[in-house]
């Protein structure tokens, strides 16, 4: 018997532009990626049976054969003829359907502690490939911090660690959206650009989000959701949420990736005093967290057992 037991932290989107749809019907986006430290927990345990299993607490997901963690397990044994088994323990903190890709890192950590437990010897290319056929977020969780995400948002350019770590209020309204749902409610036209993620972009990219969450926050316009109007306009309880946070003291609000949970953030204190005040009003779960650097992440992983390519 061999055991991991994991942290499989959240993201939220800095930036989220929607260029439109490429031919292969898939939308084309540009965001800005980020790790935050709320999390799920999973524990991996090897068994003799060569069964997949799944055991679930904390919120009600798919299980079985439509969970991402099992279509993860699977994909690896077919990819390596494997017929290995594995008991997964899932302790599910991050809401589903928010925006927060609790999903897609549970797939990614899965990959990488499957491979080490299973001795499948999966290189850094290939175990990236498996990551990209299972969601378009995926693959970032192979790289945790901050990073660009180009095309479907599978191609990525890593930034460096924001200099200090920011503090944020995450609120989820009990309001589960999914990605196609969020994408079949607006239109988003066609994609004709031949556009390449370059490093040099990359580096302008970091230079505007510096300025937008710095210490003076003098460029808010760049932090920008293009699911905001469509969500917004669906769904009132999400404008009702985004007035209540920014009355609560919020700096800046704004929409986490394509799912329903808002995020507010400014200092310390103001956040603290913000998730008091949301508390007792009542609106939805209040989250407060704060950014986690890619440096913490891999750390954190690694002293959990994890080994890192």
């Amino acid at each position: 018997m061999r055991r991991l037991s994991v942290p499989s932290f959240a993201k939220i989107n800095w930036t989220l532009r929607i260029l439109g749809q490429r031919s292969d019907g898939y939308q084309q986006i540009r965001t800005i990626y980020q790790t935050v430290d709320l999390c799920d927990e999973l524990v991996f345990e090897t068994t003799s049976n060569r069964e997949i299993e799944l055991e679930i607490e904390g919120r009600k997901v798919a299980s079985g054969k439509d969970n991402l963690l099992y279509q993860t397990a699977d994909l690896l044994r077919q990819t390596t003829g494997s017929r290995a088994g594995i008991r997964i323990k899932l302790q599910k903190k991050i809401p589903v359907g928010a925006g927060l890709g609790g999903g897609s890192s549970n797939a990614a950590l899965a990959l990488l502690a499957l491979n080490q437990l299973w001795d499948s010897k999966i290189g850094e290319k290939e175990l990236v490939d498996l990551a990209v056929q299972l969601g378009s977020d995926v693959p970032f969780f192979l790289v945790g911090g901050t990073a660009v995400g180009w095309g479907r948002g599978t191609e990525l350019v890593p930034l460096p660690d924001l200099p200090q770590q920011k503090s944020l209020l995450l609120l989820y309204p009990h309001l589960e959206i999914s990605t196609r749902e969020a994408y079949a409610l607006g239109k988003w036209g066609t994609y004709g650009g031949t556009g390449k993620l370059t490093r040099e972009w990359a580096d302008t990219t970091m230079r505007d989000l510096l300025r937008a969450v710095g210490p003076k926050g003098d460029g808010w316009s760049f932090l920008a959701n293009d699911f905001e109007d469509v969500l917004f306009a669906h769904y009132p309880v999400l404008v009702e949420a985004r007035e209540a946070l920014k009355k609560a003291g919020c700096e800046r609000v704004m929409l986490c990736g394509s799912g329903s949970t808002l995020l507010g953030f400014g200092g310390d204190k103001q956040v603290k005093e913000a998730a008091a005040v949301m508390t007792r009003a009542g609106i939805g779960e209040i989250f407060c967290c704060r950014t986690l650097p890619r440096k913490h992440y891999r750390q954190i992983l690694t002293n959990s057992g994890l080994l890192w390519l």
